[in-house]
């Protein structure tokens, strides 16, 4: 009979083997995903004393609105290939939503292998990127202020790296907020991928920072990928972009990953390039109460309203709630016998939550026509302030 638990510190290499089998990293790799992994962050279907079926939800903490909150990162979700279709891994996603909201999760985010599948849960897609790539040296603007770009010395600088991680990543919702250990884990990976960290200061004081990772291209050369970095200036772009203006040439192709807000366009001379539009995240709201309470609010955002919100997998969240929202605090509370202003499911309200939902824009296209303008508008200037985005993987 199978059952639902916890993995055991001494089913470790099982885990690894169902790795293996998932994602096809071969055993070494698999081994070293499992090294350090804290049991009580897995759940697992065991049967027959074999691990069939994993989850890890990875413990977080992220910004939203400015206020924070805890985010449980789903991932490495998979099933043994002769086990699937048995339901195993929904069931564990189904018990990972209940276990995040009794640890204390806000909200949750995933990579998905298919954002329908993970839409049954509650998840939904947020968080637009554009990948501009098929470019070179010649086409980036080669402003003087890359000057103000040098070398990142490592350890030394991770504290002047998160001064200018934390001032970029609060203009956007579901930032993590990164911890030492962190940053040490992600120069420690940059390094073993032959890649390198840059600082970028201006009279001393650290106002953004980017990352270099080469992958060999073809037929030769190699690609440079900047996809962590943090510009909290026009400035720090245009020394950004300055400088991978002037690398050498043995870099062939230049690849650069960005929200797609703001658009990087005017930091290339021409458009001659490739832009990929992509959605790679989702995000679900755990736990409404908790999470209205530790967002955060603009200051000019005050108001009330009543919505009507259903969660076929958090009964917890169902029903009808008032959320309120005073002096950059908000509060959602249970009001039974009121009627609603707004019904979602919790895709759309993690959606507006988030700061993803337009809703005086999606009624100008016919939809929510059933909603007053007032309350779309009200609506719009509690939660519709900043783009979504998540750099951290896991």
């Amino acid at each position: 009979m199978a059952e639902i638990r916890a993995i055991r510190a001494d089913e470790m290499e099982q885990v690894a083997a169902l790795f293996n089998n998932a994602y096809r990293i071969g055993m070494t790799t698999a081994r070293g995903w499992t090294e350090n992994l804290p049991p009580e962050e897995t759940i697992a279907v065991v049967e027959k004393e074999r691990v069939a079926s994993f989850v890890r939800m990875n413990r977080y903490r992220v910004w939203v609105g400015g206020g924070e909150m805890g985010m449980g990162g789903i991932g490495a979700v998979s099933t043994w290939a002769d086990l699937q279709g048995k339901g195993y891994a929904g069931k564990l996603i189904r018990e990972s939503v209940r276990i995040m909201r009794e640890r204390g999760d806000a909200v949750s985010a995933l990579y998905p292998f298919s954002h329908r599948y993970y839409g049954k849960f509650g998840w939904a897609s947020m968080g637009e990127r554009i990948i501009y790539t098929d470019t070179r040296q010649d086409n980036l603007m080669p402003y003087e202020e890359r000057a103000l770009v040098r070398r990142c010395l490592g350890e030394e600088d991770i504290e002047r790296l998160d001064t200018a991680y934390r001032t970029y990543a609060l203009r956007f919702n579901g930032m993590v907020v990164r911890t030492r250990e962190n940053w040490l884990r992600r120069l420690k990976h940059l390094m073993d991928e032959k890649g390198q960290a840059y600082l970028i200061e201006n009279d001393g004081k650290p106002i953004g920072y980017f990352f270099c990772e080469n992958v060999a291209a073809q037929p030769w050369g190699y690609e440079c990928i900047t996809r962590d970095f943090a510009c909290a200036t026009l400035e720090a772009y245009r020394a950004m972009f300055g400088f991978l203006a002037m690398l050498p040439t043995n870099v062939t192709k230049i690849t650069i990953t960005a929200p797609a807000f703001p658009p990087l366009i005017e930091h290339f001379k021409e458009p001659s390039f490739t832009m990929k539009w992509g959605v790679p995240l989702q995000y679900r709201v755990v736990d409404v109460e908790r999470a209205v309470a530790a967002r955060g609010f603009l200051p000019e955002a005050h108001g009330r309203f009543i919505i009507a919100v259903q969660d076929t997998c958090g009964d917890w969240n169902t029903g009808m709630w008032e959320i309120e929202v005073q002096d950059g605090h908000g509060k959602a509370r249970r009001n039974p016998a009121a009627r609603a202003e707004l019904e979602m499911t919790i895709r759309q309200f993690s959606q507006l939550f988030m700061g993803h939902l337009d809703m005086v824009g999606l009624a100008r296209q016919g939809l929510f026509s059933s909603v007053s303008i007032q309350t779309l508008q009200l609506v719009n200037t509690l939660f519709h302030d900043r783009p979504v985005h998540l750099i951290d993987a896991f």
